[in-house]
């Protein structure tokens, strides 16, 4: 769920209006791993006299959406207190993570008004129906990566995917979602598919399909612009790239993009497959020549 600018018969307290004057809502989210769960912290900071006072009387009630896109988890907090603590399991979470925080009518108010009302509303007052939204503060995102073992493997970042045409166009790259897609014409995905499954043909498929894919991707990043840049550090393969070269104590960003080079990169995150594939072609044939 993302917050998005929308008009209300009524004035709502929100950073996009301003219905209201001298007032402020304002929600501080702190996640926190801990062991096999994210703690996430969700506090508000409300400076409008009227509506601390409906919270207090149990007229109203601060409600925290939470939502991951990509586990379809999806969660509604409630409460009438400032700070608040929700634990969730990390299973159900994964990549970005949305928490959006309003004040919600819990019942129906009869000719509502409040004395920090913008002059446009003065001495006007509202009926607002039970579960309707009184106030809207800044939409918090915040990015959860797994700290499992698959996630550091750099070939698991990639799908092999079919494109179902017959074509001499070789092998297409998709980068905008969390796997990068490396689409296969129907003859490549048959041969592709006889012998993914094969351990020994495992470090050729690194050197024939990967290797080229994760360079164009370093050359993609090293020159798109900044806002492509940005939609792309959001995405799961990304942040495995990112991982996996602090082990180098190597800084993933434009920088070192822009200083070395794609190809030295991209061989030395999978490996040096080049070598591995040639041996793996040697291996082959030697069992080959044994049978």
């Amino acid at each position: 769920m993302d917050i998005r600018y929308k008009l209300f018969p009524y004035p709502v307290l929100s950073p996009f209006s301003d219905d209201y004057i001298n007032s402020g809502f304002i929600a501080e989210i702190i996640p926190v791993r801990d062991m096999k769960d994210i703690v996430i912290k969700m506090n508000v900071l409300l400076d409008n006299k009227e509506l601390e006072q409906m919270i207090k009387e149990d007229k109203a009630e601060y409600v925290f959406h939470i939502e991951c896109s990509q586990t379809s988890y999806r969660e509604i907090l409630k409460s009438c207190s400032e700070e608040n603590i929700k634990r969730i399991p990390e299973r159900k979470l994964n990549g970005r993570v949305t928490i959006c925080t309003f004040i919600v009518a819990k019942e129906n108010l009869y000719n509502y008004s409040n004395s920090c009302f913008n002059n446009d509303y003065e001495n006007m007052s509202f009926n607002i129906e039970k579960g309707s939204i009184l106030a809207i503060a800044n939409q918090l995102n915040i990015d959860i990566t797994k700290e499992t073992e698959e996630l550091e493997k750099i070939p698991s970042i990639f799908s092999v995917v079919r494109r179902n045409v017959d074509d001499d166009l070789g092998m297409q790259i998709e980068m905008n979602s969390d796997k990068i897609k490396l689409l296969l014409c129907n003859q490549e995905f048959y041969y592709y598919r006889n012998i993914a499954s094969i351990d020994a043909y495992q470090p050729l498929l690194h050197a024939a399909l990967v290797l080229p894919a994760l360079i164009y991707v370093f050359e993609t990043l090293k020159y798109c612009g900044a806002e492509e840049y940005e939609q792309y550090e959001q995405y799961r393969w990304f942040k495995a790239i990112e991982k996996q070269l602090k082990k180098y104590n190597i800084e993933f960003n434009r920088e070192f993009l822009e200083n070395n080079y794609s190809y030295e990169i991209a061989q030395k995150l999978l490996g040096l497959p080049i070598g591995r594939g040639l041996s793996a072609i040697n291996n082959i044939e030697s069992r080959d020549d044994d049978e």
